[in-house]
């Protein structure tokens, strides 16, 4: 059975008060504890920096850590932690930390960032991005394993040194890789990595990728001690009552949400020499800033929509949208409900319906299925 989980940015979309990131929190809290009553399986959140508007998401590991208090089934994720703005071993502490509190119950996702935005402040260079993550992945296991570890590298260089607490899953929580593209795709497949996707391409593309995943999972050298081969895919969510009500409210969402994609794209590579992009970031360089790139989208938010290129709609709309995507291969779709300028009483309504509607479906098919 495909699982849904939930996909926290933690947007706080303007104008503010003195309040707005507060409520925004506690609404959040509500709604997750909301949702595992329901039979959400997950609640993954983000980890960004300086993202204004788009995600005030800085600090997960703190946020999921007052959620395992919350909660007592749902499985609590990062998607992503960065090691090239967060130390190895800052990681591997608070996610063993967080794995004690929440009795078990975490998954870390890993990436490098596809903003130099980001990592400018923190004093990284972009073209060391790729290797500080594949580095973090072999110290993250055996921080979590080993009694003692110590490592030599080209970015880290670790003495001997007792790595605690460890965490409560054995031998570690499982690892998943953000992924965007083939390369990265065929690379968490080699690795034995979990992956992170998302549904923007659609679900024939997504299901060429996942192939491609599947393909290479087959000739894993696995850098962790736990095999995770599942995909994780998020997208906007927004299901009422009727599609009337759901497309016309969704448009305004989607609205907020294109607008807030182009500031990232205008924003993220302002302060990088376009001749000093590392080859390994020319195809996210280029998705951004390239005037023909497929992000340059024209079409209404409201033909979008229809288009089914998102989770909006009516409970039926929502349901066949999600099938779309288990045909492809997906195991989790995590939707972002708590979307831009969307209220709190309109993302517990959206629970409610998926709750009602959409998660009993899947639980039917799955007992038809076998």
């Amino acid at each position: 059975m495909m699982q849904l989980g939930l996909f926290y940015q933690m947007q706080v979309p303007k104008p503010w008060t003195a309040e707005s990131e507060s409520d925004r929190y506690w609404q959040m809290m509500e709604q997750v504890s909301y949702a595992e009553e329901l039979g959400f399986a997950r609640v993954w959140l983000t980890e960004h920096q300086f993202r204004s508007e788009w995600s005030h998401s800085s600090a997960p590991d703190v946020t999921l850590g007052a959620l395992s208090q919350r909660t007592t089934r749902m499985r609590l994720g990062i998607a992503v932690t960065v090691p090239p703005v967060q130390h190895p071993l800052h990681i591997a502490a608070r996610i063993a930390t967080l794995d004690i509190l929440s009795k078990g119950r975490v998954d870390l996702g890993v990436g490098r960032s596809g903003y130099p935005y980001q990592m400018a402040a923190f004093g990284v260079e972009l073209e060391d991005a790729t290797g500080m993550v594949e580095e973090s992945l072999e110290i993250l296991p055996r921080a979590w394993t080993e009694a003692k570890v110590s490592y030599s590298g080209r970015h880290y260089q670790i003495p001997p040194r007792e790595i605690l607490p460890k965490p409560v899953q054995k031998p570690h929580p499982p690892i998943w890789l953000g992924c965007s593209r083939e390369e990265t795709f065929a690379k968490a497949g080699r690795q034995g990595l979990g992956c992170l996707a998302m549904t923007g391409g659609g679900p024939e593309r997504l299901g060429q990728l996942i192939g491609v995943y599947h393909e290479a999972a087959k000739r894993a050298e696995p850098v962790s001690k736990v095999v995770c081969e599942q995909v994780s895919a998020s997208t906007v969510a927004i299901c009422a009552e009727t599609r009337q009500q759901a497309f016309q409210r969704g448009a305004e969402i989607i609205d907020w949400y294109r607008q807030q994609q182009d500031l990232r794209d205008a924003r993220v590579w302002s302060e990088q020499n376009p001749e000093r992009v590392p080859a390994d970031y020319r195809w996210h360089y280029d998705r951004s800033t390239d005037a023909n790139s497929p992000k340059r989208d024209e079409t209404s938010s409201l033909a979008q929509i229809e288009s089914g290129r998102y989770c909006i709609g009516d409970p039926d709309d929502c349901i066949r949208f999600l099938e779309r995507y288990e045909e492809s291969g997906v195991d989790e779709i995590m939707p972002l409900f708590q979307v831009g300028p969307i209220t709190h009483e309109e993302v517990m309504t959206t629970l409610r319906l998926f709750g009602e509607h959409v998660i009993p479906h899947f639980r039917e098919k799955a007992k038809k299925t076998g």
